[in-house]
């Protein structure tokens, strides 16, 4: 959640950074006040607005499809499988009695 957070925060402020680079360049004597910043405003809002859908679309996809099975991630030879969605019909291999109780 910190990471989608940080996407838009930065998302949003790229439009103001890149103008005062450029202001910062072009050594204008315009003064800083008539920073067009309704314009830079909506631009970032754009922005995040365009990352946040480009987001939820990258989410859709890597999820399941209705009927899917969720497998949560599980360690398996020291190594983490991710969590991934089979079909209904396909049998899942983690399926196998765990004895928790130690002998």
């Amino acid at each position: 959640m910190v990471r989608i957070t940080l996407i838009e925060i930065a998302s949003f402020l790229v439009p103001f950074l890149l103008f005062f680079v450029w202001r910062w360049q072009t050594r204008a004597d315009v003064k800083l006040t008539a920073t067009p910043a309704l314009k830079l405003g909506l631009a970032g809002a754009l922005l995040a607005i365009l990352v946040l859908i480009i987001m939820v679309v990258l989410e859709s996809v890597r999820g399941g499809h209705a009927g899917d099975q969720y497998v949560p991630p599980r360690l398996e030879n020291g190594r983490v499988v991710p969590g991934h969605f089979v079909p209904e019909d396909e049998p899942d291999d983690d399926d196998s009695p765990v004895d928790d109780e130690p002998q």
